[in-house]
């Protein structure tokens, strides 16, 4: 995909080997961010250093950089693990809807039995959710006042 201007805001797509990072992060586990930026430019936003990673000339918050990776060939692998989703960037922006990648993740990883966290702050959240939640039969919990979802599968809380 060539970049794209999408409503005023520079869409491009970047390769990854593998989508699931080893977390230093105090919960531990895995970090993952199916996306490259965030187009919300929130004022107060801590993921905003990450620009220097990124070769971006642009403002953080007006490009988003959608990651293509391999099939997640063992998902069992991550079976128990602590997954955080949108650690640097938000997984369901507004061009989730479009792109699907939060939701491409959650396909590959819905049989591993994870312990995840997912942070977000965009509303498209409960729909994208519910319509898992119909595919694989699993309930769902959100608290949007501190924009954590709380996802179960079969009693496990997976997301």
């Amino acid at each position: 995909m060539a970049q794209i201007n999408m409503d005023g805001v520079l869409i491009g797509e970047v390769e990854t080997k593998n989508i699931m990072t080893k977390s230093s992060l105090p919960v531990g586990g895995y970090s993952v961010n199916p996306y490259v930026g965030c187009t919300h430019a929130c004022k107060y936003c801590y993921a905003s250093f990450m620009k220097r990673f990124t070769g971006h000339t642009e403002e953080w918050g007006t490009f988003l950089d959608v990651k293509r990776w391999p099939e997640i060939k063992n998902p069992k692998k991550y079976s128990g693990q602590r997954v955080v989703i949108g650690s640097v960037t938000d997984g369901y922006n507004p061009q989730e809807e479009r792109f699907g990648n939060t939701r491409k993740l959650l396909e590959q990883l819905i049989l591993s039995a994870l312990q995840s966290n997912y942070f977000a702050i965009a509303d498209c959240v409960s729909h994208n959710v519910s319509s898992l939640q119909y595919t694989y039969n699993i309930s769902l919990g959100v608290c949007r006042g501190v924009h954590f979802l709380c996802l179960t599968y079969r009693g496990v809380c997976i997301i």
